[in-house]
């Protein structure tokens, strides 16, 4: 069956923001299986699709460049997320925001209805990548992506989709709120009814606590943002003293009768500003290394969140269309999750180990300043002795106080911060584990299922 040989229609084929849906495919793309959303949203008959290739549903507006994008980042071996816009079997379309997750040579693809404001600017660029497509080679196509991305104040495809992703959940769940709550209630009268109501209610209560996980990304972001701006401060105070030093260092030449004690003072100031210089270049080091992992903590509570909603969702389908192929599949989504959380749990471990060091620094780095200002106070003595204002002295000490209190103050914030998140992070490493044990026994409910079925 081509697609190609199916013509386009303006019919939009709509569907409900409570709806979510999935696709597993071989690593070639072929279809193996999804749930009964995304079969009836295709128009086709579930033995039409199974079995072809995944762009039985490619809308010709969709740009080359982007699934090009895509696949870079699964030959990669990585989650990658994307606005899509797909065509049924009648010719019609629909639009989704699709995350796909590799798995044991397969690809898991999750499909949400879009809506945050960042969709409308995504259909705007998707138009113009395709007017250009035509006259630009992939490469140069690659670059007009990239420049329009940054346009749009992201520095990559990756930093698009990670903030894509979580501002479509984030409007998701607002919308949501804002919505009658529907009845979700069984009536379950087979054994085998009531084990996928049980299971319905295990799946409902790990939704939650992924969503509690998820109400913390906001503050991620915030002491990701944190670090990285109070790092370049103190980046820049140093290389002020380090200046200042070198200014004392000159100064104490023009004296006579306190030269060689400013030229002691300037040089203990200059082996500090050193000292305290390569301090600073390690707490950069990990605070960049803090905003990577953060990011990917970030990406990661996001994709459990849908992975966890997407299985909840499917389980009442399963309820309703129950069949052998889709309780397999339900033990497959929850193995996707069980991964995730693997690396979420391995990554918070990181996370810890990496604010102990960058603590470890901060004090070091505040006796170091402690130092200074000891120097600082006997500069200044020294200076009201000289009695010599020409010096330029008593103005650089002056000038060492305050950079001094600056930067005393940076420090301050900045290890109170990593202390709080220690403790927090401490909270999350802890429900990880509660988290790696409530999957396992979502694992034997469904081996429950499977052998009443069996």
């Amino acid at each position: 069956m081509k697609n190609l040989e199916l013509h386009v229609s303006s019919q939009e084929a709509k569907f409900d923001l409570s709806e979510l849906f999935f696709s597993i495919t071989k690593t070639d793309s072929t279809i193996l299986s999804g749930n009964e959303t995304f079969v009836r949203i295709s128009g086709y008959e579930r033995d039409e699709i199974i079995g072809q290739f995944h762009n039985i549903i490619r809308h010709p507006d969709m740009p080359h460049v982007v699934f090009k994008t895509f696949w870079d980042f699964l030959n990669a071996g990585k989650s990658v997320a994307a606005y899509v816009k797909n065509r049924t079997k009648e010719g019609g379309y629909y639009w989704v925001f699709a995350v796909v997750f590799p798995l044991r040579e397969r690809y898991v693809s999750i499909r949400i209805k879009p809506n945050a404001q960042l969709f409308d600017s995504v259909k705007g660029l998707y138009a113009q990548l395709l007017k250009s497509q035509e006259s630009l080679d992939m490469q140069e196509s690659e670059q007009q992506l990239l420049e329009a991305l940054k346009s749009l104040g992201y520095r990559d495809y990756e930093h698009f989709m990670n903030e894509a992703l979580v501002e479509e959940l984030l409007i998701r769940k607002k919308l949501f709120l804002e919505c009658e709550a529907k009845d979700d209630s069984f009536c379950s009268k087979s054994e085998l009814e009531l084990k996928i109501e049980g299971l319905y209610c295990s799946s409902k209560k790990m939704l939650e606590r992924y969503a509690k996980w998820f109400e913390k990304i906001e503050g991620f972001g915030k002491i990701k943002s944190l670090f990285e701006e109070k790092s370049l401060v103190l980046s820049s105070l140093a290389r002020d003293i380090v200046f200042l030093s070198i200014n004392a260092s000159v100064a104490s030449y023009r004296v006579d009768t306190y030269g060689e004690t400013f030229g002691v003072l300037a040089s203990d100031i200059r082996v500090n500003a050193k000292e305290n210089d390569i301090l600073i270049v390690q707490i950069d080091a990990l605070s960049q290394s803090l905003s990577e992992s953060l990011n990917e903590v970030i990406f990661l509570v996001s994709s459990i969140s849908l992975q966890m909603e997407m299985i909840t969702y499917f389980i009442r389908e399963l309820f309703e269309n129950n069949n052998e192929e889709l309780t397999q599949n339900v033990s497959f989504l929850f193995e996707l999750v069980h991964v995730y959380n693997k690396k979420l749990s391995e990554l918070v471990l990181v996370i810890e180990k990496t604010i102990q060091k960058s603590i470890l620094h901060l004090n070091t780095l505040e006796g170091q300043i402690m130092y200074l200002g000891y120097i600082q106070i006997y500069g200044i003595i020294e200076s009201a002795r000289s009695n010599d204002e020409s010096s330029g002295f008593t103005e650089i000490f002056l000038q060492l106080k305050s950079l001094i209190a600056n930067t005393a103050q940076e420090v301050s914030d900045m290890k109170q911060v990593a202390e709080k998140f220690f403790m927090d992070n401490r909270i999350l490493i802890n429900e990880s584990k509660e988290n790696e044990k409530m999957l396992v026994k979502l694992e034997d409910e469904i081996s429950d299922i499977n052998n009443i079925e069996g």
